[in-house]
């Protein structure tokens, strides 16, 4: 059977003897670097929980997440596009399950299944729109309006309002200093929006912090549903059937 637990695989349905026999079910550990700058992209990881965040690395060593990726897409899918060595450091945040294929397999799939490059290239266009949203809400808005933004897309990646992170990965993710998101987060929790403690933030009332999040959260939103969600599974036969 193939995994269903991530929505791109999902998507492939019944046309996904291309890819079956090739996965692999493997456990990410928090804090597990999939791949760094410039290293070749050798596989593609589907999560089934938990979530991925892509992070550009900076001269000094600073860092800013572009990407946070969850059970709903695939790591390492550009290189169904061309690109062949990453740009950004893709981290695993907490111990999930993942389904792993080498690159070069998916890239065979695109070439001979319609239904599998059609999959692979819309989630592609809406992480794209995605990256350029984020990084014009970087550019644009306070810490509070992005921090807010980040805890619910953060929640909403990993379909639960508990995020077992610390304060550091808060301020890594968002390109600040750890000194300007404790008292943004202190002063969410005085507010009802959350509650805290040690390496783990509780979301409490989300009409609250969406309050306090910037107009992005919601446009991302938007920006999904206009795209349309990956589109559903067509019978392997028709696709076999399919004119070459």
């Amino acid at each position: 059977m193939l995994p269903r637990n991530n929505g791109v695989l999902a998507a492939i349905g019944e046309d996904c003897d291309l890819v079956r026999p090739h996965l692999r079910e493997v456990t990410l550990k928090a804090g597990q670097v999939l791949c760094e700058p410039g290293e070749l992209i050798r596989y593609v990881w589907f999560p089934q929980s938990g979530a991925v965040s892509k992070l550009m690395i900076f001269e000094d060593g600073s860092e800013i997440e572009c990407a946070l990726i969850g059970r709903e897409g695939a790591v390492g899918a550009a290189s169904v596009l061309g690109l062949h060595r990453a740009v950004t450091r893709d981290v695993c945040h907490v111990e999930a399950r993942a389904s792993r294929l080498e690159a070069q397999r998916l890239i065979e799939a695109c070439g001979a299944s319609h239904r599998v490059q059609e999959v692979v290239e819309r989630y592609m266009v809406r992480k794209l729109c995605a990256a350029i949203r984020n990084g014009a809400c970087n550019a644009r808005h306070s810490v509070e309006q992005r921090l807010s933004r980040w805890l619910l897309t953060c929640s909403d990646v990993l379909e639960s309002d508990e995020i077992a992170l610390s304060q550091e990965v808060f301020a890594k993710m968002l390109g600040v200093q750890r000194t300007s998101v404790n008292p943004t987060l202190r002063a969410l929790q005085a507010g009802g929006a959350v509650a805290l403690a040690r390496s783990r933030v509780a979301i409490r009332d989300r009409s609250v912090l969406r309050e306090h999040a910037c107009e992005c959260y919601q446009a991302m939103r938007r920006d999904q549903m206009l795209l349309g969600g990956l589109p559903e599974a067509e019978p392997a036969a028709a696709v076999r059937a399919r004119p070459a």
